[in-house]
């Protein structure tokens, strides 16, 4: 009795060893799919429990990581106040870790560190220069960085491409003028993104050396578009079209994008003289004296 009380132990021991391990890889790929669409939270990494504390982290555990998150985006904000930049990012790093999927955290957190912290020590007259513009390049490029993290781990949310597509994009943060117009693009093609999204990725795509073709005929499809005839829409596409062999006379092509002489020249002027984000010019200075001489002598 005794002897087969014990097989019977046995059985019962070796049957749910085996059941776990044939059940292990299927509930590994029901929770990586459920974080995946967002119904459950990773688990709180070793290094991200002991930074937040033993009481946050039991808080965090609990469930409510939104309530820690929150706690440490006011904290942030005051080393904000205090130009904090390293406390700052570590505090962002463990918004992230909390809740990976809020997108505030991750669009907020590179703008502190691209824009704020870095302009922060371009202006330090305290450092030398050299260590100023060190500094400046440094926080910019972890900006990039930590929006490229949060597109990551939101693949879905245009709004995180658009700024990613600025960032890259912005004449005085060390562009990269085809990056700027593939996070554009694919802000784009969310189906989510608003017009301006599609006009920087017009403009973007123009800055980029050889693709003056494929932004030409963007540029094209967007104009067909009423919505899309802004004033930068019409002064650059002129500007790629008279750039083309084959591009039709001056006038013409004036024509095409403008109600009036007297409204193209005034806006050639304005895209000319205030061109801070280096857009293509060619044939511009060639259409303001030819309107100029047309509207003196009319």
């Amino acid at each position: 009795m005794a002897m087969k009380l014990a097989r019977n132990c046995i059985v019962i021991i070796v049957t749910l060893i085996v059941a776990g391990f044939l059940k292990s890889p299927w509930e590994e790929r029901m929770q990586d799919q459920f974080i995946a669409q967002g119904m459950l939270s990773r688990s709180l990494e070793i290094s991200v429990r002991e930074k937040i504390g033993q009481t946050s982290a039991a808080v965090a555990l609990g469930g409510l990581r939104s309530v820690v998150a929150t706690f440490y985006n006011l904290k942030a904000y005051g080393s904000f106040e205090n130009r904090a930049w390293v406390q700052l990012e570590d505090q962002f790093e463990l918004m992230v870790a909390l809740q990976p999927r809020t997108v505030y955290y991750w669009d907020v957190g590179a703008w502190h560190l691209a824009y704020n912290a870095a302009a922060d020590y371009k202006e330090r007259e305290n450092f030398p220069a050299a260590r100023q513009e060190a500094l400046h390049r440094a926080y910019v490029l972890k900006g990039r960085k930590f929006l490229e993290r949060g597109i990551a781990n939101n693949p879905d949310q245009w709004t995180l491409y658009s700024s990613l597509g600025r960032y890259y994009g912005t004449s005085t943060k060390y562009p990269d003028y085809a990056k700027s117009a593939e996070a554009y693009e694919r802000a784009c093609k969310t189906g989510k993104a608003r017009a301006f999204e599609s006009r920087a990725w017009f403009y973007s795509l123009a800055r980029v050396e050889g693709k003056q073709k494929e932004a030409l005929q963007l540029g094209r499809e967007l104009f067909a578009q009423e919505r899309h005839r802004v004033d930068t829409v019409r002064c650059l596409l002129f500007a790629l079209e008279w750039g083309q062999s084959d591009a039709p006379p001056t006038l013409e092509l004036l024509h095409r994008y403008y109600s009036s002489e007297e409204r193209a020249l005034n806006m050639l002027r304005i895209y000319r003289d205030n061109n801070t984000d280096m857009l293509p010019t060619s044939g511009v200075d060639h259409a303001i004296s030819l309107l100029e001489k047309r509207l003196a002598n009319p």
